[in-house]
């Protein structure tokens, strides 16, 4: 395939509940600039040059996100495609090959999944693991490809990749997909050497995703056929989205697809979902705090103390593993052993009509 047929879709939908009051309704965690000067959505799309142009650059998103990030990327105003209802990743999926085969007058093209809000570096060792996935993609008829990053500890926060058979150059079949498992099983995935972390990341062709489509989610199958043939492929969107199936792309594929791969990858990577994921990503103090604006600590230590208010001072005596985070209109604090309740906090000021303060 020409390398202009290499796409990249990044998945940029998600609300990021769990950093409030930082993330807000109108400001959600892939639009975040949580440490650098680069938004998370802006620092996935530079990571990925020039491996793939800004022209091949796709953004699926919430309708209500679709104007900010066209002002924000330097791509093209069209590549930025708007979901009108949340329907999971497979919906998003069919929705990207859809205007990838368009674009392309119905060839196949080949395309790379990404989330908008992880932390991988160096780049150059993504592109690498990325170019060895495209060429087995579009080397093995229906295959689809996923990116696995060789675990360092027992994580129960992530799903898992059992590898096969090696197939060449740090590829493997895929034997079976695990769901995130509790601390004992994780172990026992260490211990037997041939697991992966799910990153999330995908790579197969247009024409292969759109095989196991038909073979498996028939309803997502004809949205792709329907919208490369309509005459306005937004009002097609705006109507026939919101009839597709709210599924995940792992249970309606994955999970049934026969001829999967697994590239491993060593490259460093977090799959940013909480305050305490920022620790060893912004430097620390002394005693392990994570700290940015002004504050304060006496006695304080492992904690996350985030301050965006220039006229504010934060003080803190005495504590440890907790988060303290005033952004905006809002204060929070936790401990880091709660911090996963933070969703069910915004979900209460919902419940109470309190909606300027998410």
């Amino acid at each position: 395939m020409e390398k202009n047929s290499l796409f990249a879709v990044i998945m940029a939908g998600g609300r990021g509940l769990r950093f409030w009051p930082k993330g807000r309704n109108a400001k959600p965690k892939q639009l975040l600039t949580l440490f650098g000067e680069a938004t998370m959505l802006e620092a996935t799309v530079f990571r990925l040059q020039p491996l793939i142009t800004l022209e091949n650059i796709i953004i699926v998103t919430n309708k209500e996100f679709q104007g900010q990030i066209q002002q924000l990327l330097p791509i093209p105003a069209e590549n930025v495609l708007a979901e009108p209802v949340g329907r999971n990743t497979a919906p998003c999926v069919a929705l990207a090959a859809a205007f990838i085969k368009r674009k392309l007058g119905g060839t196949s093209g080949t395309m790379v999944l990404l989330p908008a809000d992880h932390i991988i570096t160096p780049a150059k060792e993504l592109q690498n693991v990325l170019n060895t996935a495209k060429d087995v993609a579009e080397k093995e008829p229906e295959s689809l490809l996923t990116i696995g990053i060789n675990p360092t500890y027992p994580a129960t926060g992530y799903g898992y990749i059992q590898c096969g058979k090696l197939y060449g150059n740090g590829v493997y079949k895929v034997d079976s997909f695990k769901e995130k498992p509790d601390h004992k099983t994780a172990e026992k995935f260490i211990a037997a050497g041939n697991y992966k972390w799910n990153s999330g990341m995908f790579v197969w062709t247009v024409e292969s995703i759109e095989h196991e489509f038909r073979k498996y989610s028939p309803q997502l199958y004809d949205f792709i056929q329907q919208y490369v043939v309509s005459d306005n492929p937004e009002t097609f969107v705006e109507t026939h989205f919101p009839e597709c199936p709210n599924i995940s792309i792992d249970y309606a594929i994955l999970e049934k697809a026969e001829n999967i791969f697994v590239c491993e990858a060593e490259f460093y990577w977090n799959d940013i979902g909480s305050w305490s994921s920022l620790r060893g990503l912004i430097p620390e103090d002394e005693k392990q705090n994570t700290v940015q604006g002004k504050s304060v600590l006496l006695d304080v230590n492992n904690s996350v103390i985030i301050n965006d208010d220039p006229d504010l001072m934060i003080g803190v005596v005495g504590m440890s593993e907790i988060a303290v985070v005033k952004s905006g209109n809002g204060l929070l604090i936790c401990p880091l052993a709660e911090e996963q309740k933070v969703r069910d906090l915004v979900a209460e000021l919902k419940n109470r009509n309190d909606n300027e303060y998410i």
